[in-house]
Parts: C-alpha cells; sequence; structure tokens
C-alpha cells in the first residue's frame, strides 16, 4: 500500500511524495495509470515491471509508462520516494532506469525545499538534469552489491566479490560499466547524500560527518565538494527549508 502526498502541480508535471511501508514480499500486480519519474528520496528496494526486477536507490531511480504492469518489494521498509508526472511524450526520451547524477540529486532536493511559487521552474531543472543520464543499465548482481553497500557502506571489494562469486577485478569492472562509477565513488555518494539528508535538520557538521561515517568534518567537506562542488555549510544554509 503506498500513501500519497501531493507537493505540488506545474503544466510541466505533477511532483508527489510516496511513502512506503516494509515488507520482503512483491506487492500485488499493478497497472501504471500514467507516466512517471520516480526518484528515491530514502531507502532502498526492488522494482519488477513486465516481469524483469531491478534495485532502485537514491542513484539510480525509474521510468513508468502507461499500462506497465510493475510490482513493488520493501526488504528494509519506510522508503521515501517523489514521483514526478510528466507526459507520454517526455517519457518517450528517457530510458527505463534514471542515473541520479550529483547535479540531479542537488536539483532534487532544491525543488523538495523550494517555497511553492518557485516550483514549476526547479521541476524543469531537475528533469533536464536527469534527461542525459537516463539510460542506466540493470544488473542482477551489480543490484546485490548496491544492496548490501547500502547496508554497510564500508564492506571492502574482497567481501563485495565474494558475495556475488566473482573475482574483486571483475566486480571493480563490471560496476564501473553499470553504473558509470567506482566502486569507491560509489561509496562515497552514499554517504554524501547520508549528510544532506541530515544537513539541513543539524547544525552540528562534525557530528553528522561522524553519524554517517566519514572520519571528521573534513573528511565530509571534501567529500561534499567532490559531489556537488559546494561545502556542507553553503548547502545547508541552501537546503535549510526543509527537505
Amino acid at each position: 500500500m503506498l500513501e500519497h502526498r501531493v507537493l505540488l502541480e506545474s503544466p510541466l508535471a505533477r511532483v508527489a511524495a510516496v511513502r512506503c511501508p516494509g515488507g520482503h514480499a512483491w506487492s500485488p500486480e499493478e497497472q501504471v495509470d500514467g507516466a512517471a519519474l520516480v526518484l528515491i528520496r530514502r531507502g532502498v528496494f526492488l522494482r519488477r515491471a513486465d516481469g524483469r526486477a531491478a534495485l532502485a536507490d537514491v542513484t539510480t531511480g525509474y521510468r513508468q509508462r502507461r499500462g506497465e504492469a510493475q510490482q513493488i518489494s520493501h526488504p528494509g521498509g519506510g522508503d521515501v520516494c517523489t514521483s514526478i508526472h510528466i507526459s507520454d511524450e517526455l517519457a518517450d526520451r528517457f530510458g527505463p532506469f534514471v542515473r541520479v547524477s550529483p547535479i540531479a540529486d542537488l536539483a532534487h532536493r532544491r525543488l523538495l525545499a523550494a517555497a511553492p511559487a518557485d516550483r514549476a521552474d526547479l521541476v524543469a531543472d531537475l528533469i533536464a538534469a536527469l534527461l542525459p543520464a537516463s539510460s542506466a543499465a540493470a544488473h542482477p548482481a551489480i543490484d546485490d552489491v548496491r544492496a548490501l553497500l547500502h547496508l554497510d557502506p564500508s564492506r571492502d571489494l574482497g567481501a563485495l566479490a565474494a558475495a556475488v562469486g566473482w573475482s574483486p577485478w571483475y566486480l571493480s569492472r563490471t560496476f564501473h560499466r553499470v553504473t558509470g562509477c567506482t566502486l569507491n565513488s560509489y561509496r562515497r555518494r552514499l554517504r554524501v547524500r547520508t549528510a544532506l539528508d541530515e544537513l539541513p535538520h543539524s547544525s552540528d557538521l562534525a557530528g553528522v560527518a561522524v553519524r554517517v561515517g566519514f572520519a571528521d568534518q573534513a573528511h565530509m567537506t571534501r567529500a561534499v565538494r567532490a559531489e556537488t562542488g559546494r561545502t556542507p555549510a553553503a548547502l545547508r544554509r541552501d537546503l535549510d527549508q526543509g527537505i
């Protein structure tokens, strides 16, 4: 069961928050009644569309197409997503999986933090940021590795490779080909996005750094700047209206 809360209406798209409870079982099959882009704000889950399953997380969302049959499994529960309802014509410009770059992630956060009067332009900015990276691929073994990293971002290459029965070299090579980034970059991206979730609600940057897995505040600042081009303090001011 999904709980929807409409956030805005605009000529370009309708944006809604979607909160999903936990549960390992697949949901009943449902027909998609309109095209949408779904971006994950918090959590990680599996989506099966027309018989093909793939992992959705903060780095990879997905496109829904009208008439598509889908099911969802939420092993961890508590997932929160943004559903951007778009035209069928715009949906045709996207692949089935949507890679969320750091630039697109910031555009998403700015949209959610913005005053209502400013949101229509920000929807356009977000969609423009997502379009160049809309051809992300799905791979079951890499999905397994991504899920393991969500559970424990510090898990080393050897343990990840053993979990999927591959050599460390082959895992590193395949992970980069499928996701567009290295394993180390992906670890950093998960930690940075967790930090960005906390920044608008905490003035204790050193505490945020420790809680999300960085060695100290300086380490977090370097990582956030590398991902976003801005410091944690600047982003906290930018996003302090709440996400």
